[in-house]
C-alpha cells in the first residue's frame, strides 16, 4: 500500500471520529474569542498609550513658570508601548508595570500593571491564543492520537497491513503524517486569520517575520505531541495506559515542571526586597556628590576643585552657576549608583530565567513560551529595553534642565531663577525605539533550535518504535 494511501486513509478515520469535529470546533471558537478579546484590548490600550503620551506631554510643556530643578522634580512619564502581538502572547505585559515616573536623582520602577485591576482567579488562566497553544491544543493532539496504533492493534487491522507487506515505519509515519495535516491545516486557518489582523493594522515588516517565526515555534511545538502520541500508542499495552502516558507527560511538561522550576528559582536566586535594595541604593549614594546639601564633606570637595580650576574663590564669581554643575554632577553619580544596584535585579533575573531554561529538557512547553514571547517582544528583556532607553531619555532631560539652569541663572538672575513654557516645550520627547530585527532574532535563535532538536528527537524516538513495535 502506498505511503499516501494510508496517510488518506487515517485523515478520514480521524474525520469520521465525532469527537474530532466537536473538539475543532471547540477550539475554533476560543481562539476567536481569545483573538478578538485580544484585539480589543489591543486597541483600548493603544488609544490609552496614546492619550497618557499627549497629556504627559501637555503637563510638562505648561506646568508655568519655576525654576527648571523644581521642573525635574515635578517629572513626567514615559509609557511602555503596546505591540500587536501580545493579542497573540502577552507574555508578561500583564504583570509589568504600564509606566515610568521619570524625576530628578532616582530611577523609579514601573506601576499600573493590568493585573492589580484583575481577581487572583482571572490571573490564572487568562484565555489567550498562547494559553489555548500551550496547554489545550497539545490536549487536542494526545485525544486525536493516543487511539491511532494500539486501537489497530486491538481489532486486528495492525496485523492484517503488515501481512500484506506494509512497513511498520510506513504506518506509523502514515499516521504522523495525518496528524500533522489535520492540526496544521488547522492552526494555519488560525494563522491566516492572525496574518489579516497584521495587514488591516498596517504593521511594519518586522512584526510580520516575529509572527512567521512565532507561528513556525509553534508548529514544531504540536509535533513534538504528534511524534509522542503516535510513538506512545505504538508502544502501550492498552489505549487506557497510552492515555494516562500521554497526559502524565502532558501534566509534567506544561503544568508541574514550569512552576517547580519557577519556584526553586525564587528560592535559589532571590530578589532582594523594596527595603533592601533602596536602603543599599542609600548607603552607596552617601558616598558622593549631593546635590541637595552643599554642606557635605563630597559636595565641598567638588566645590573647592572647580573654584580652583577657575582661579576664584566665590562661587558668584564663576561664569556660570555652580548649583546647576553640582546637580548635573550629582546626577550623573546618582545614575551610576542606580545602574549599578538595577544591573544587579536584572543579573537575578537573568539567573532565574537560566534556571527556569533547564526545564526545557522535560518540558517543551517553557520552551516555546520563552521563544513566542520573544517573538513577540513581550518578555522581561522587551520590558529592560524599554526602561533602559526611559532612563536614557531621563538622563538627558535632566541634563537640559542643568544646563539652563547652570548657563542663565547667574549674576543678578540667580536669585529668584525660573524658567517657562520656552524651555519645557523645547526639552527633547521621548520616543521608544524597539530592537533591530537581528538582536532579537540572534538573542532567541538558541530557543528556536532547541525546539527542532526536540521535535527531530520525538520523531526519531517514533522512528525507533518502527522496529520493536508487538503487533
Amino acid at each position: 500500500m502506498a505511503f499516501s494511501l494510508l496517510v488518506k486513509h487515517e485523515l478520514r478515520l480521524l474525520w469520521r471520529e465525532p469527537g474530532t469535529k466537536v473538539l475543532m470546533g471547540v477550539m475554533l471558537l476560543l481562539l476567536l474569542i481569545s483573538t478578538w478579546s485580544g484585539a480589543v484590548y489591543f486597541t483600548e490600550k493603544q488609544q490609552q498609550h496614546e492619550d497618557a503620551t499627549t497629556m504627559a506631554r501637555a503637563l510638562w510643556e505648561q506646568q508655568g513658570d519655576k525654576n527648571p530643578h523644581s521642573a525635574a522634580h515635578y517629572g513626567t512619564h514615559a509609557f511602555l508601548p503596546v505591540t500587536l502581538l501580545a493579542v497573540f502572547d502577552p507574555g508578561t505585559q500583564p504583570f509589568t508595570g504600564v509606566s515610568l515616573f521619570l524625576e530628578a536623582h532616582r530611577q523609579n520602577f514601573a506601576v499600573y500593571s493590568p493585573v492589580e485591576d484583575r481577581s487572583s482567579l482571572s490571573r490564572f488562566g487568562q484565555l489567550t491564543p498562547t494559553f489555548i497553544f500551550t496547554f489545550l491544543f497539545p490536549l487536542f493532539i494526545i485525544f486525536l492520537g493516543y487511539r491511532s496504533v494500539i486501537a489497530e492493534r486491538e481489532n486486528g487491522m495492525l496485523r492484517l497491513l503488515l501481512s500484506q507487506g506494509v512497513r511498520m515505519k510506513h504506518i506509523l509515519t502514515g499516521k504522523a503524517a495525518a496528524l500533522w495535516i489535520l492540526v496544521s491545516g488547522f492552526f494555519l486557518l488560525f494563522a491566516l486569520i492572525g496574518l489579516i489582523v497584521l495587514l488591516v493594522s498596517g504593521s511594519e515588516a518586522t512584526y510580520f517575520l516575529r509572527y512567521a517565526l512565532m507561528m513556525a515555534g509553534w508548529l514544531l511545538y504540536f509535533g513534538i505531541f504528534i511524534h509522542l502520541s503516535v510513538w506512545v500508542s505504538a508502544k502501550a499495552g492498552s489505549q487506557a495506559q497510552a492515555l494516562v502516558l500521554l497526559l502524565g507527560f502532558w501534566v509534567l511538561s506544561t503544568l508541574f515542571v514550569p512552576r517547580l522550576i519557577a519556584a526553586a528559582a525564587d528560592q535559589v536566586h532571590p530578589v532582594p526586597d523594596t527595603v533592601s535594595f533602596q536602603q543599599a541604593v542609600q548607603r552607596q549614594l552617601s558616598e558622593g556628590i549631593d546635590g541637595h546639601n552643599p554642606l557635605s564633606e563630597h559636595t565641598r570637595a567638588f566645590e573647592d576643585s572647580v573654584l580652583a580650576a577657575h582661579g576664584v574663590t566665590n562661587p558668584a564669581d564663576l561664569p556660570f552657576n555652580l548649583g546647576g554643575l553640582m546637580l548635573q554632577v550629582s546626577e550623573e553619580f546618582e545614575k551610576e549608583v542606580f545602574d549599578y544596584h538595577m544591573a544587579r535585579i536584572s543579573l537575578i533575573h537573568e539567573q532565574q530565567l537560566n534556571l527556569f531554561k533547564l526545564s526545557a529538557i522535560v518540558s517543551p512547553a517553557a520552551l516555546v513560551r520563552l521563544f513566542s514571547m520573544g517573538m513577540a517582544g513581550t518578555d522581561m528583556a522587551a520590558f529592560n529595553h524599554f526602561r533602559d532607553q526611559a532612563e536614557a531619555f531621563r538622563i538627558e532631560l535632566m541634563r537640559e534642565l542643568n544646563e539652563d539652569l547652570m548657563i542663565y541663572a547667574v549674576g543678578d538672575r540667580a536669585q529668584g531663577y525660573t524658567a517657562g513654557v520656552e524651555l519645557f516645550s523645547q526639552n527633547i520627547t521621548f520616543e521608544y525605539e524597539p530592537p533591530r530585527a537581528v538582536e532579537w532574532i540572534t538573542k532567541y535563535l538558541t530557543h528556536g533550535l532547541l525546539l527542532l532538536l526536540w521535535s527531530g528527537l520525538s520523531f526519531g524516538l517514533l522512528l525507533t518504535a518502527s522496529r520493536t513495535t508487538e503487533v
